[in-house]
């Protein structure tokens, strides 16, 4: 110990002696770290840290998929399948179901959106967590009529009750309805979605326990002890086949949509969309660190260079090789240990102002921080930077020349050319690196710009958007849902500035969607196809005008499309190009089966809608093409009553300024009903991309450090060749070279050095197109602009880099060289 404290103190006055030395490598650790921390972040609480609840890795979710339907990535199983999963299913020791549901609240006098979930009374026996006060809800109280009972979030129960624990029992009424408060959850509790603050009990209709195929909940199962994902997904794919024969009636149809149940694990539901992007910014912060190792590797080359004598000096003294190792390891160490304490700070300051730049959006975005994990791997990143520049450079020293050394000038050429290669090699690495990472870079921007100029089919401009949910309490039946619609509309299009409003069952980009199979009158299946899930939507007379759908062929919904016109419907271009290929689908029929949900038979209970209108297809759901491939169809509201829908409103000013005024209105005809999501079209726009813009701005910061540290590394490099041979350069221009001949060469080295980087970041670049290629947007992984635009930026930096050694070079003046000793 006492030698350690010895290195330690000699390293630290060794580094005060080499302060610019120490501050460089200090700010290069500072921002590569930091980019790393920030990274690791984001990754860490993300898509490595478990859920927080006990043994989370052991809770999966099962999710029916119907991929020849065009429903390959819904989440959801039915009731039924629940059910059947109880019995058939042996690897779980608990199984539960839940979805999420906005609830309305009075808070302080005011109506509140408040996010609810509706789950299993097994659930928190799944889950391992019990209410902090009171207690979970008991089974019977999952069965229809008794389920009238809640459990508050800690935070909730703060707002409501100010912490009192005497809540046990009170009644509260959410949505109109009243409940009664039998726990609540301890601090900080949070599970799957962190908007959450209630839980209802989820209760099941007899007939409801006895459907498959509507998928409207989340099933997930606990694992017992040993038992595997392989094993839960063989029982399940085995209890899928018994149902085929079970229910005859719907084997072909579910075979022929590709019918399977993925068994994941939960968090797969939660981090999917953005694993691979999250996964791609970790690898670019990586190369970034390395990039600024090979740099500090450069930079403790260069200062062993100059050190090598006071080396050789100690070593003739009697000092021992591997206590001069030991000394320059603990001095490296601890000079890039400060750097990577720097690099935390740094970190946690770009998390901060990442988050007003989209992070917020990404799933568990309030769990991310610098934690201790965090910082551990930082320090760890550090403490191996400094081993890695604490021995390499020693490496090639280790078989010193001592006698050579001790009668050499310190200025002159103790480097050797064996100090060049290595330096050559560190810069040449630099710039693979920085190709690879640019070319990411490159693909990501170019990704993005595809993504604004993306035409989304529909008019964002003007656009104040809002959503809401009636409470089946206030608004039992479809005559009191049409009727509150009607007011609502007529109320909003009074406010000043409105020129007009609507409502629709799904708003674009607002991360829902609800796909149903459709089918046209005459329509001929081929052997083996497969029926179509389309998006379905219910919208009001006026909203395709108001959002600025174009209308193709037909018409729009009008007022005479209510409760006593005939059944219509409006299908976009793809669903049209679908059922009517080459045909005018104007005044064809379409159905949803017949009587017991018998899709592919009608009867006279079917009940038919006639096409009236075809408009563009629009993005739903973002803007990177994942929407539905068979399209969507339009339901008319009146005929369709929704309860949980959005206003669109159109105005000729600023939409923003609509948010009071629109919230005035609905207060008029509802006092009680809350609104929530009020925002412009132009910012769900936005919103839609904000991940993306944030890991953009990301990558590209760490694009400009790769390209500067790659700058310094091959500047470095030739003006360090420069010095070495300031003797052979005064020679040449002795005999006769010219200015020209002397920037020549020097350049010349300096691309030499860029040409080789780049061939093997060209050749890494095309090893990785795979990893790319699912996270960008019409653009391949290896687009010639993109790679053809790194090459020339390169190598103008090398370029660049190489001019000022060279500017260097043609001022050596031949006889103080040659008259040097």
């Amino acid at each position: 110990m006492g030698d350690l404290i010895r290195d330690v103190r000699y390293g630290a006055r060794a580094l005060l002696r080499s302060k610019a030395f120490a501050l460089t490598v200090i700010l290069t650790l500072a921002v590569c770290i930091g980019a790393n921390s920030a990274t690791f972040a984001i990754v860490s609480s993300v898509l490595l840290k478990p859920l927080p609840v006990p043994d989370a890795d052991r809770i999966l979710l099962m999710a029916n998929r119907y991929p020849n339907a065009g429903a390959s990535n819904i989440m959801e199983s039915a009731a039924g399948d629940y059910y059947d999963r109880l019995d058939a299913v042996s690897t779980y020791q608990e199984q539960a179901m839940f979805d999420f549901a906005s609830e309305t609240l009075h808070v302080d006098g005011a109506p509140e959106r408040i996010e609810a979930m509706l789950a299993t009374p097994s659930l928190f026996r799944l889950l391992g967590v019990a209410p902090a006060l009171g207690r979970a809800f008991s089974d019977d109280e999952g069965e229809v009529g008794a389920e009238q009972k809640v459990i508050l979030s800690h935070g909730l129960w703060q707002q409501l009750y100010g912490g009192d624990p005497n809540v046990m029992g009170r009644d509260l009424r959410i949505s109109g309805r009243p409940y009664t408060i039998v726990g609540v959850m301890p601090r900080g509790f949070v599970f799957v979605n962190s908007e959450v603050r209630l839980w209802r009990p989820l209760a099941f209709t007899p007939e409801q326990k006895q459907a498959h195929h509507n998928n409207n909940w989340y099933s997930i199962g606990r694992l017992k002890p040993g038992a595997t994902l392989a094993q839960a997904q063989s029982q399940v794919d085995a209890l899928n086949k018994a149902n085929l024969e079970r229910f005859p009636e719907w084997k072909e149809l579910v075979v022929n949509a590709g019918f399977h149940t993925k068994v994941m694990p939960l968090q797969e539901m939660i981090v999917g969309d953005v694993r691979g992007i999250l996964y791609l910014l970790w690898g670019g912060a990586v190369f970034v660190l390395l990039i600024g190792a090979l740099n500090i590797a450069n930079l403790a080359l260069v200062r062993l260079t100059l050190r090598r004598k006071e080396l050789a000096t100690r070593m003739a003294l009697g000092a021992q090789r591997m206590q001069i190792l030991r000394q320059f390891v603990v001095e490296n160490v601890l000079l890039t240990l400060t750097g990577g304490i720097a690099g935390v700070a740094a970190g946690a300051a770009l998390l901060k102002a990442l988050a007003t730049y989209g992070l917020e959006r990404l799933p568990r975005a309030n769990e991310i921080q610098v934690d201790g994990t965090v910082v551990l791997a930082a320090l760890s990143m550090a403490v191996a930077v400094g081993l890695l520049v604490g021995c390499l450079p020693l490496a090639q020293s280790w078989r010193v020349n001592l006698s050579g050394l001790l009668n050499a000038e310190g200025r002159g050429g103790a480097g050797g050319r064996a100090t060049s290669r290595i330096r050559q090699s560190l810069v040449v690495a630099q710039i693979g690196f920085a190709f690879v990472l640019l070319v990411g870079v490159g693909l990501l921007l170019v990704s993005f710009r595809q993504l604004l100029r993306v035409d989304p089919g529909f008019n964002s401009e003007g656009v104040l958007t809002a959503s809401t949910r009636l409470p089946e309490a206030r608004y039992p039946g479809n005559a009191e849902v049409r009727g509150f619609v009607n007011r609502s509309l007529d109320a909003i299009r009074l406010t000043p500035g409105v020129t007009s409003a609507s409502i629709t069952s799904n708003i674009p980009f607002s991360g829902s969607q609800n796909a149903n199979v459709i089918l046209a009158e005459g329509y001929v299946m081929e052997p083996g196809e497969s029926v179509v899930a389309p998006n379905q939507l219910v919208v009001s007379p006026g909203y395709f005008e108001t959002i600025g759908i174009e209308l193709v062929s037909g018409r729009y919904f009008e007022s005479r499309d209510d409760e006593n016109g005939p059944p219509v419907v409006i299908v976009d271009e793809r669903l049209a190009s679908k059922f009517w290929p080459g045909q005018n689908p104007l005044g064809w029929r379409m159905h949803r089966g017949g009587e017991g949900g018998d899709l592919l038979h009608t009867d006279e209970k079917t009940r038919w809608l006639t096409v009236v209108g075809v408009v563009r297809s629009i993005r739903l759901e973002n803007l990177d093409g994942a929407d539905s491939p068979v399209g969507a169809y339009y339901f008319s509201h009146p005929q369709e009553p929704w309860r949980g829908f959005s206003f669109a409103i159109k105005t000729g000013g600023d939409p923003s300024r609509l948010a009071a005024p629109l919230r005035a209105a609905i207060s008029s005809v509802d006092p009680e009903l809350a609104l929530f999501n009020v925002q412009t079209m132009a910012e769900r726009s936005e919103l839609s991309l904000s991940s993306r813009r944030a890991a953009l701005l990301l990558a590209g910061g760490f694009g400009v450090v790769a390209l500067f540290l790659s700058a310094l590394g091959i500047y470095g490099v030739l003006a360090y060749q420069v010095t070495q041979r300031r003797r052979e350069i005064g020679i040449r221009v002795a005999l006769g070279s010219t200015a020209a001949g002397i920037v020549k060469l020097v350049v010349r080295e300096g691309l030499l050095l860029a040409a080789v980087g780049l061939a093997i970041g060209i050749g890494g670049t095309f090893a990785l197109r795979k990893v790319v290629e699912n996270e960008i947007y019409g653009v391949g992984a290896m687009d010639p602009f993109v790679v053809g635009g790194v090459v020339l930026l390169l190598g103008a930096v090398a370029l660049a880099a190489s001019v000022f050694p060279a500017r260097r070079a043609i001022r050596v003046q031949p006889i103080r060289v040659l008259n040097q000793q």
